[in-house]
């Protein structure tokens, strides 16, 4: 049974009305004073309704909650302190977009909230049209229009606040977006802060981290004073220093700048034709860049220009990684004594890492250049482009998101960024489709094999061309789930928009470094690993000829085949048979689940281990472009095998794990893929017999 007596806060910018509200709402019921030690003016009042006795406690008019003024500071520690049942925060809604802002720092408390949309009449003056039903939506909190100085609509802000109370309105907790850097750091604090649990006991964890991270002075003596105090300052210390190194402004400025993102999202979907109509530069290039006919062409011609500076620079560079492996395998050859050590050495380490690792320039400008489109802020509104072509597929634009952090890097990170989306069916759907997105791992491969198999000036066009391909696969995959496995619809979600930035060298360079990093260490430990054991797969058992008039590439062709590996690869060779590859490609397969840059560093041992003559060593591309089994359609039919099927070991751990640690799940995700691939590949490679090419 819910208590028939209750406490409620006003809450709202100077001028939003909220005095008009009050006084509607408490009448003659009400008394003035101050609030103890400050001069700060305290209202409270008394409003009887529905048999309920409603406390209305009317805050300081502030435009924030951070600890700058004295109203701003009575105003929050009236909230975290005496813990109301309810905040109504009187929004003006003639002036949305600045008003709100007040509201996302409520909504960070998980105290239940009410918008009372006040001055609506004034709104409807200026032409502005509010959808109430889909920015419920948006922001899960309840909305109720009024008109204060005309006492319209307080009735039903009066039966709103009441079904909020007794939980009848089915709110959610929507939190905002701060954007893959900030989060991380907030995650480092969050692991902190939740050893002390009375301290999360009395003030919300997420807005304490945020607050933290904003050099919020209150909120630093609070958990000055609690027993992960030291652990925590050094820790936000180092967050604010990583922070302002990647933006180049202070972390108080960008988590603004996200807040409004975040308002500016919600107001452009949900308010017509569009807030406030500002006039500034970043609208203008919005009005173009959201255009609904422009929005998508524009999106394409940016990725085709990432994929195209990425070829053009990186491809010197790759060439002078590739020489230098082949030097060094020439180096090793000369100086190590011939034998198991010598093939460990040259076969195993260098022809095994150095294939992946001779593709690292192209990596990292792609990591690069899309940081920086992601640091200006358009990758943001690309994902708000998309949000309506994806809707149709069964998917929300903020899907989208996680599908570019995996094309940024790895899908791990993209996995992990779906759970930003609140339905449960929504996030399935996202994680199943995410690891179709060509992230750093497969860029290797398909830069061995478009290097190899196609002509330089359309390598850019080619890799264009396969990331659409990724993103039609993954927007088909969603539809089809959505139709047959996860039926129901839609949740909604904002769309923040960040105002434009000019990224910073140093910020670029170091998210580029951090990206890079990663591949080096994968390189550096997985792939080193299983090009070790691939080694040992295709050395052992040793294969003696009997008669003597044996040639050497006869003795390495044999070698390979009868091989522990080649004896496997076999095995599994009619399954990759009908779709134009042989039992190589089959054991890079194999080996590519345990992360993809092994396929690479697979074929960089196979054809290693192929070379007889120590003295002309080609880079593995030039091998694979001399081997007359290879052809471009059968290249084609690999990249379509490689860009769909299942993902990695420690992608599906992850899986695993965000999907609620349900098994079905991760089965049917391998399942789903693997089959997907397969049909795809087949398509490929005997449509493209049927229509002449590769015969």
């Amino acid at each position: 049974m819910r208590n028939r007596k209750f406490t409620i806060a006003l809450a709202g910018n100077p001028n939003s009305g909220k005095s008009t509200i009050f006084n509607n709402l408490t009448g003659a019921h009400q008394h003035v004073g101050n609030y103890p030690g400050v001069t700060v003016e305290k209202k409270e009042g008394k409003a009887s309704f529905q048999d309920y006795e409603i406390n209305v406690v009317d805050l300081p008019g502030t435009y924030s909650l951070s600890a700058y003024s004295e109203d701003e500071v009575v105003a929050r520690d009236f909230i975290i302190n005496e813990k109301p049942d309810v905040i109504v925060d009187i929004v003006d809604s003639s002036n949305l977009e600045r008003n709100l802002y007040l509201a996302t720092q409520l909504m960070e408390l998980e105290i239940p909230l009410v918008l009372a949309m006040n001055m609506n009449d004034m709104a409807e003056k200026k032409g502005q049209d509010v959808d109430y039903t889909k920015l419920f939506d948006l922001l899960g909190v309840a909305i109720v229009s009024t008109v204060g100085n005309k006492n319209i609509g307080t009735k039903e802000l009066l039966e709103t606040i009441i079904k909020v109370y007794e939980e009848k309105i089915k709110t959610k907790v929507v939190h905002i977006g701060y954007g893959p850097e900030i989060r991380e750091e907030m995650d480092k604090l969050e692991q902190i802060v939740k050893k002390d649990k009375e301290l999360v006991d009395q003030y919300p964890w997420r807005w304490l981290i945020v607050k933290m991270l904003e050099n919020d002075s209150s909120v630093l003596d609070i958990v000055g004073k609690s027993s992960i105090a030291q652990e925590a300052i050094a820790q936000n210390e180092n967050g604010r220093r990583h922070l302002q190194m990647h933006f180049g402004d202070i972390p108080e400025t960008i988590i603004a700048d996200r807040r409004y993102g975040f308002i500016s999202g919600a107001c452009t979907e949900a308010l017509k034709p569009s807030i406030e109509q500002r006039h500034d530069l970043s609208d203008k290039i919005d009005k173009v860049i959201l255009n609904r006919i422009l929005g998508i062409p524009i999106f394409a011609l940016v990725m085709y220009a990432i994929f195209k500076v990425t070829f053009i620079f990186s491809e010197p560079m790759v060439g002078w990684f590739e020489k230098f492996f082949e030097g060094l395998s020439g180096i090793a050859t000369t100086y190590i004594p011939e034998g198991l050590f010598q093939s460990f050495v040259v076969d195993g380490l260098i022809g095994g890492v150095g294939g992946v690792l001779g593709f690292f320039p192209l990596v990292l400008f792609m990591f690069f250049a899309i940081a920086f489109f992601e640091d200006t802020g358009y990758m943001a509104r690309a994902a708000f482009v998309m949000d309506k072509l994806m809707s149709k597929f069964g998917l929300h634009g903020k899907s989208f998101l996680p599908m570019m952090i995996s094309t940024n890097g790895c899908a791990v990170p993209g996995i992990m960024a779906t759970r930003t989306l609140e339905s449960k069916k929504d996030r399935l759907i996202t994680m199943m489709v995410t690891p179709f997105m060509i992230c750093g791992a497969k860029l290797p491969i398909f830069a061995l094999f478009i290097g190899a198999f196609f002509p330089t000036k359309y390598g850019a066009n080619i890799m264009f061309s396969m990331y659409v391909l990724s993103v039609i696969i993954a927007f088909g995959s969603a539809w089809a789930l959505k139709k047959l496995v996860f039926k129901g619809e839609t949740a909604y979600f904002v769309m923040e928009l960040p105002p434009y930035r000019i990224p910073t060298i140093k910020g670029l360079l170091l998210k580029m470094w951090e990206r890079g990093w990663m591949y080096i260490r994968k390189a550096g430990t997985i792939v080193i690993l299983i090009s070790i054991i691939i080694w040992a797969g295709f050395t052992f058992p040793q294969y003696s000829p009997k008669e003597e008039n044996v040639s050497e590439e006869e003795i390495a062709a044999v070698q390979l085949e009868q091989s522990y590996a080649g004896r496997f690869g076999h095995f599994v060779e009619p399954v990759v048979k009908p779709i134009g590859l042989d039992w190589r490609s089959g054991i890079a397969f194999m080996a590519g689940i345990a992360a993809k840059e092994v396929v690479v560093s697979t074929f960089g041992t196979i054809y290693s281990l192929g070379e007889v003559d120590p003295e002309e060593t080609d880079s593995l591309r030039e091998s694979m472009q001399k081997d007359p089994s290879w052809d471009p359609l059968k290249a084609l039919a690999f990249l379509m095998f490689s860009l769909i099927y299942l993902p990695c070991f420690v992608a599906m751990a992850v899986f695993y794990r965000e999907s609620g640690s349900q098994l079905k799940w991760t089965l049917f995700l391998i399942f789903w893929t693997t089959v997907m691939a397969w049909l795809a590949s087949f398509a490929v490679y005997q449509g493209g017999r049927i229509l002449g090419f590769g015969v």
